[in-house]
């Protein structure tokens, strides 16, 4: 399985990377197959990403979430909770301001979440080929939750350094995959750490990382969360 996973995300690096970078991920994920089982009690952080604070922010309020055991089921209760933990932290309060959610395209999220990720993605003002790489990262996040996290760490910093180095891609493209790529990472890490099992990372917690992050990373925080937690409400 994690030969697998490593040659599978090897090949949605490459989906991402330029020729001039090209050599270099190959040569890298040559290597980790040999490695990986060396990686034991990471922390999620990938600070080579410029917009990891995303996913560390995200983890840390869906901690604080989940810490008050709030018993709230409505889309509306959920999304006030979310407010009032939201202005409370730091890191996300020296973010520039989030948008406030469209409650009835989150609950779409919830219903629908492949359906709306791929229209999400479709309908951004992002280059065909920038649409693919993130398409197909989010499509490959949905086959790794029963992966070790250690390896599926090391193979996302690989991804997210080949996105980096893309020379084809904008700032703002660039931007809008990393951010939803650290919240997707640091949301797998909280599911691999919580042995309890009341959290599960879905793909509604993914289609609202992607639909936020095409206004700012506070967006894909708070957007993240909210199609998350209800996500998981569903199938409790």
């Amino acid at each position: 399985m994690k030969t697998f996973l490593i040659s599978m995300l090897a090949v949605l690096a490459l989906s991402c990377t330029n020729d001039y970078a090209r050599e270099d991920s190959i040569s890298t994920f040559k290597k980790k197959d040999a490695t990986s089982k060396k990686y034991t009690g990471l922390n999620p952080e990938n600070m080579a990403n410029a917009y990891d604070i995303a996913g560390k922010i995200h983890n840390d309020l869906l901690d604080a979430y989940l810490s008050g055991n709030f018993s709230d089921n409505t889309i509306n209760a959920v999304s006030n909770k979310i407010d009032s933990i939201s202005f409370l932290n730091s890191d996300l309060q020296n973010l520039p301001s989030y948008y406030p959610a469209n409650l009835q395209e989150i609950q779409e999220m919830v219903d629908s979440p492949e359906v709306q990720l791929e229209q999400i993605i479709a309908n951004s003002s992002m280059s065909t080929t920038s649409k693919n790489c993130l398409s197909d990262f989010m499509f490959s996040a949905a086959l790794w939750q029963n992966n070790d996290y250690d390896v599926i760490h090391q193979s996302i910093i690989s991804f997210e350094a080949a996105v980096t180095n893309n020379q084809q891609f904008t700032a703002e493209e660039k931007r809008i995959i990393l951010t939803s790529s650290a919240i997707t990472r640091y949301s797998l890490y909280y599911t691999s750490e919580r042995k309890d099992k009341d959290w599960e990372t879905s793909v509604g917690n993914r289609v609202g990382a992607v639909q936020g992050a095409l206004s700012n990373s506070a967006t894909a925080v708070t957007r993240s969360l909210l199609a998350g937690i209800l996500s998981s409400n569903t199938t409790e």
